[in-house]
């Protein structure tokens, strides 16, 4: 896995622990552009989920999810904001 998607996923929620969910057997062309998220709580309860991406133009993002599916928090980057 990417180690700057990691590094998106925990701009959403830096308090809690985000585990990588591991990709389903059945999609044909994994990526290393992307990856999903649990966001879970201190007693280990799944509160959210982090979907993080970053293309080759240099672009980057996450979307941070409810446990619902609903739309908590997004961002996107690109090499000029972060300087």
């Amino acid at each position: 896995m990417n180690p700057h998607l990691l590094t998106l996923a925990r701009l959403s929620c830096p308090s809690v622990t985000v585990k990588p969910v591991s990709h389903d057997q059945s999609d044909l062309q994994p990526s290393e552009d992307k990856a999903s998220f649990e966001v879970l709580a201190d007693d280990g309860k799944v509160i959210g989920y982090v979907k993080a991406w970053h293309d080759a133009t240099d672009y980057a993002g996450f979307v941070h999810f409810d446990p619902e599916g609903n739309i908590i928090d997004w961002k996107v980057f690109n090499e000029y904001s972060r300087q």
